[in-house]
């Protein structure tokens, strides 16, 4: 079971960021509240294996990859749904957002967000952190 009930969440940083997508097929980014209705609310549902998809309400496309997963990959939307494990984090309502089924080239990696220095913030896969709450998400229910 999926450590969250499917529904329409926002999900965010500690630092009040949203994951945000601003047109389909575009990086997933991380901004302040846009006021763009869907942009920034995410339909998470539960798959029967524990996991979960992220899709954007407002242009349908999933929290994804292209290609298999690497460090400092690039997270976009995709019209294929990619599934994500959810690990509980230190705060209530806060997760890891993990690429499931183990290690890759020897690390487990999350989303969070890209080393590239720009503007708007991008996210990409990093090695999981677990004790570092920086980099952990905060789901909060919007339906």
């Amino acid at each position: 079971m999926a450590p969250v009930h499917n529904g329409v969440y926002a999900i965010a940083k500690p630092t009040e960021q949203l994951l945000t997508l601003q047109a389909s097929k575009e990086f997933v980014v991380v901004l302040n509240p846009t006021g763009e209705p869907g942009e920034q609310e995410w339909e998470v549902t539960a798959r029967d294996n524990g996991n979960v998809v992220i899709r954007n309400l407002r242009h349908g496309d999933h929290v994804g990859l292209d290609g298999p997963p690497e460090v400092n990959q690039q997270v976009r939307g995709t019209e294929e749904a990619f599934e994500w494990a959810l690990y509980q984090a230190a705060e209530r309502s806060s997760f890891h957002v993990v690429v499931p089924g183990g290690p890759v080239d020897g690390q487990e990696l999350a989303l969070d967000l890209s080393v590239l220095d720009i503007f708007p913030p991008r996210t990409a896969l990093r090695p999981l952190e677990v004790q570092d709450q920086r980099q952990a998400w905060l789901f909060e229910r919007r339906d």
